[in-house]
């Protein structure tokens, strides 16, 4: 009988115009049950009906005096096709409508066909649903704060879509394995690319500082704002971690106000909103940035677990159990935090590397600040002709700084030039305060202000030591965000908030009825505390030091944020968040503004004899610590070289050395390396680190082995190499973000000294032009043995251009070519040059596109070649058929030991027929 009834309802609904008008009261009796476990929302549905004269006050009471919510839906369905047809379809038009509150129902509604007649179209509806409301506000509010990015002088805002550029995410393994890029935002959330645990929640997304966390956090929120994030996520609510360490230790919240208070409140029935997200979670979406900037005394392992989403606690443990899926389990959630904060991997769904700009990331973002033309033009001359520039400006921010920099003192004279010499990033950071300083200037209209940089800082020393005196406090305890109350107590006045180097946050906790601060961003927190160390006479040698000892570590291992008690065993007293970065930057600016270029600036703004011994201190410290360091790094002797394993924290030191420019401390640190093979390692070295391994490396007086595989080395820190070039005898860039343009520089350096022996590329962006440029390398470079290219993109074109230089080579040993895209055409070339070669013994050529064409010429390779030890040719697509002419082969070659095809398109029964011949390996 139902079955029935579905059948007439479905012919009456897609009838034809003139025909009999379709039974609403009908259509809502089959499909009853259906419409009972779908409406969510009654209110919106009574508003409605109300206000339209269909539902009466009484028969609104009646609706809602029932417990349940399927109840109501009963009763109100009853009420309606009691009042017949126009009612009906009333009902369903409210649905259609309102589609916000009634998602679940949209596809049935499509099913059905429904469409509105002439009288119920001129009927109004109006979305009352709490709910939907709540996120039309939620949505509003977060497309209005994400709208604009905040700028030096608060003053300043500037549109996020015109300064938002692309950079290089990296999807990772657990291992830190690449597991490739991130080309959409939206692919974060794809399951499809880069997923590493199926039960982890969290997107955990992390970089150094200034690489772009918060500001794509940014772009996420204005994507959803804007509907153009389609995710799922009806729901965003974010927070800055921060904010957590404003809560006092007593302090206890339930999760509805973590949510509502602290970010955006419903205006309408908070319990029911509520509800719907405890109800649904997977439409939840939440951002955490700065992990690692959470700094509390709160004892996590005092409190038990939390799984009730109404009990109070401490604002940190609803936080954690947010990570961990114990509340809202299901809610989408990204994390950042800066390298180095080590998070359990149990919460970790993907893993997201931010590694700057590349090259084409660079040249857009300049396009998008600098829109005249010439200007532009002018800066992206000044940046390739200044690789140490050009690499700061990888790091966004660093990028940002410069090229504010540069658009003032353009504004001040058209002739005035990016710094041409070296430049460090205390240089930078000097160059930022400057700006912030000659902005707060009074100028007249036709007269530019000619103050020195010296002038500058001594006319307002006072301000700088204020700002410097309140962030070296904060440094100290692991503070980012002051109170009134601190800034005026450290003397900081209004007009000194008018520079800019502070901003205001919104109030957190306790502090609403005031200002709270924070810097602009956590390096000029950095900054700051080092040049307060710098100009205050009153610090001493303890006090100058204090942030290197916070930064010495006995373990190895990198800090891990997230050690709570029930997921790892906790160092009783051990700060749970803990991250050294911001110390790494204090020391390196310290160093920075205690070089000997920089004593002419502050002899203006403190005792010349107080640099002086300052500096000494510092520069002896450097000298004992290097010492210290030196003794415990692993070291491995090996055929030819002394080898020196090195941890991150070496970089930290390069990087310090670096900024004091003093050659001796360079060319001590490369005397007490007692090593000739520098293995640099997954230490997260940039582009702008090439500048500190330079400085010390050219000190080297004899050759040199340099590993520099699994970092951020890009074309412009090979670059920065160029002063080592005449003395490596290795050079390893595997994993690195190399180019074409990166791959001209090693040739047209390495082949000038001839001393190369080892090269590296593994696993780049190199196509056939950079494989031109090695081919080049390894004709005219009589010492190169080893050449690893694997893993780039090389078609046949390449190969053949490589095949011929092989041909020539009187010393190649090892060719790496796996995991290329070589056709039978490169692999012919290939096979056709080996039978002139008699120096190769090994040969990859793993996963490439090599039929039994190739296979033939590579047979016929063997019955020539007696040199060849080792060919890889596993995972290609060869057939039995081509391992037949290789196995034939063999018969008239005894040199070659082992001819690997397993992952071919050969299946075990054919595998058999090759079994006796144990140098054909194909299972």
């Amino acid at each position: 009988m139902e079955r029935q009834l579905y059948a007439n309802v479905e012919i009456s609904v897609g009838k034809p115009p003139g025909a009999s008008p379709p039974s609403f009261v009908a259509l809502l009796k089959v499909y009853r049950e259906l419409l009972v476990s779908r409406i969510r929302n009654t209110q919106c549905l009574i508003d409605n009906l109300i206000k339209n004269d269909y539902f009466s006050t009484e028969d609104a009471e009646i609706a809602v005096q029932f417990p349940t919510q399927a109840d109501k839906v009963r009763k109100i369905l009853d009420l309606v096709q009691s009042k017949g047809e126009e009612v009906s379809e009333y009902f369903i038009h409210v649905l259609q409508k309102v589609t916000d509150a009634y998602y679940e129902l949209q596809p049935w509604l499509d099913e059905i066909g429904y469409e509105p007649s002439e009288n119920i179209c001129s009927k109004s509806v109006v979305n009352t649903d709490p709910v939907s409301r709540y996120c039309q506000k939620l949505r509003h509010e977060l497309g209005r704060d994400s709208k604009f990015v905040m700028s030096y002088a608060q003053r300043e805002e500037m549109l996020l879509d015109e300064i938002y550029s692309n950079s290089i995410m990296e999807l990772l393994s657990f291992t830190n394995e690449s597991l490739g890029k991130v080309s959409q935002l939206q692919a974060l959330f794809d399951d499809a690319v880069g997923l590493i645990n199926e039960d982890g929640e969290t997107v955990y997304v992390f970089g150094d500082a200034g690489i772009g966390k918060s500001i794509l956090l940014q772009k996420i929120q204005s994507l959803w704002a804007r509907k153009e994030l389609d995710i799922g996520a009806k729901f965003f609510f974010r927070f800055r971690c921060r904010m957590f360490s404003c809560f006092k230790q007593d302090e206890a919240i339930c999760l509805k106000d973590l949510l509502f208070k602290y970010n955006c409140y419903p205006d309408q029935d908070p319990t029911e909103v509520f509800h719907h997200i405890l109800q649904f979670p997977h439409t939840v979406l939440f951002t955490f940035d700065g992990f690692d900037e959470i700094y509390s005394n709160f004892d996590l392992s005092s409190v038990p677990e939390i799984c009730s989403p109404n009990e109070p606690t401490h604002p940190l443990v609803l936080l954690v159990s947010l990570l961990r899926g114990k509340l809202l389990k299901g809610s989408k959630k990204i994390l950042t935090a800066r390298t180095g904060t080590e998070i359990q991997r149990n919460i970790i769904r993907k893993k997201v590397l931010l590694r700057g700009f590349s090259s084409n990331n660079l040249k857009e973002y300049t396009a998008m600040f600098f829109k005249d033309e010439g200007q532009r033009t002018l800066v992206l001359n000044q940046l390739e002709a200044n690789p140490n520039l050009c690499s700061l400006c990888s790091v966004p921010l660093f990028c940002w700084i410069i090229f504010k920099c540069y658009e003032h003192f353009h504004s001040m004279s058209d002739s005035h030039e990016l710094p041409d010499c070296s430049v460090t990033l205390t240089d930078v950071f000097l160059l930022m305060i400057e700006v912030h300083l000659n902005r707060s200037l009074k100028t007249s209209l036709l007269k530019n202000n000619t103050r020195s940089q010296a002038e500058m800082f001594k006319s307002r020393k006072e301000t700088l030591l204020a700002l410097g005196k309140m962030a070296y406090k904060g440094m100290g305890n692991s503070f980012f965000i002051f109170e009134q109350e601190e800034v005026s107590s450290a003397n900081i006045s209004e007009e000194d908030l008018q520079l800019g180097f502070l901003r205001t946050v919104k109030g957190y906790s306790g502090c609403d009825d005031q200002s709270t601060y924070e810097f602009l961003h956590l390096t000029l927190q950095s900054f700051f505390t080092a040049l307060f160390l710098v100009i205050d006479e009153k610090v001493g040698a303890k006090e100058l030091l204090q942030f290197f000892n916070e930064c010495s570590s006995t373990e190895t291992a990198q800090p891990t944020c997230l050690c709570i008690p029930w997921l790892k065993k906790q160092v009783a007293g051990e700060d749970p968040f803990r991250n050294n970065e911001h110390f790494h930057f204090t020391n390196l600016f310290l160093c920075g503004l205690l070089s000997r270029s920089k004593q002419k600036l502050f002899r203006h703004l403190v005792l010349p004899a107080v640099i002086k011994k300052k500096r000494k201190t510092l520069i002896t410290y450097l000298g004992e610590s290097m010492k210290s360091h030196l003794k415990g790094v692993t070291r491995s002797r090996l055929k030819n070289y002394n080898q020196m394993q090195v941890q991150p924290n070496f970089v930290w030191m390069l990087r310090c050395l670096y900024e004091t420019q003093s050659e001796k401390v360079g060319r001590l640190a490369a005397k007490r390396m007692h090593a000739n093979y520098i293995k640099l390692t997954y230490c997260n070295a940039c582009s702008a680190d090439c500048s500190a391994i330079s400085f010390v490396v050219h000190h080297f007086q004899k050759r040199l082995a340099l590993d520099l595989d699994n970092n951020n080395i890009n074309d412009y820190g090979i670059k920065q190499l160029l002063p080592c070039f005449s003395k490596l005898a290795v050079i390893r860039l595997s994993v690195n973000q190399v180019t074409d343009h990166g791959v001209r520089i090693l040739y047209e350096e390495l082949s000038k000294y001839q001393i190369v022996t080892f090269l590296g590329l593994y696993n780049n962006q190199i196509t056939d032009v950079g494989a031109k440029y090695v081919a080049k390398l390894i004709e005219e470079c009589s010492s190169l043995e080893y050449v690893k290219i694997g893993a780039n993109k090389i078609t046949s074109e390449g190969g053949k251009c490589l095949a011929r230089a092989i041909q020539k080579s009187k010393t190649m040993f090892e060719i790496g070519l796996a995991f290329n895209g070589i056709t039978t055409e490169g692999g012919k070339s290939i096979a056709e040059a080996m039978q002139h070669n008699d120096s190769v013994k090994i040969f990859w050529l793993t996963k490439n596109e090599l039929d039994d064409e190739a296979a033939m010429s590579f047979a016929e390779m063997l019955k020539v070649n007696k040199k060849l030890v080792h060919l890889w040719l596993i995972q290609n697509q060869i057939t039995a058929k081509g391992v037949k002419y290789l196995s034939e082969a063999l018969k008239e070659n005894t040199a070659i030991k082992e001819v690997c095809l397993n992952g071919n398109l050969i299946s075990q029964e054919e595998a058999k027929a090759f079994e006796n011949d144990e140098r054909i390996i194909c299972f």
